[in-house]
């Protein structure tokens, strides 16, 4: 008993997997959204613009989207590759057994 309990108290560790990279992208639409509100507040309280900010924001979110974007493009491309190599040595044996 005591064992079980034991087991139901482990902490997770923290993986980057398919979860981490649609929890990125709501942290940054999330921030985003405060960003303009604050910007837009900004601008109505002063009625400057703050161009500089506003460009070096985007920059930096389109960046991580970016890098985001690569991970997954290179997780798929290792996948199939993978799974390419386990069909192949199958279907050959499969092939031979046949014959």
């Amino acid at each position: 008993m005591g064992k079980r309990l034991r087991r139901g108290k482990r902490q997770k560790k923290f993986l980057a997997d398919e979860r981490f990279a649609t929890k990125v992208i709501v942290a940054i639409g999330i921030t985003t959204a405060i960003f303009i509100a604050a910007q837009y507040v900004s601008f109505l309280i002063t009625g400057i613009e703050q161009t500089t900010l506003i460009t070096y924001y985007f920059t930096a979110v389109v960046i991580e989207c970016g890098a985001l974007m690569l991970k997954r493009v290179s997780e798929i491309i290792v996948a199939r590759v993978k799974k390419k190599e386990e069909i192949e040595p199958e279907t050959e044996t499969d092939e031979s057994e046949v014959l």
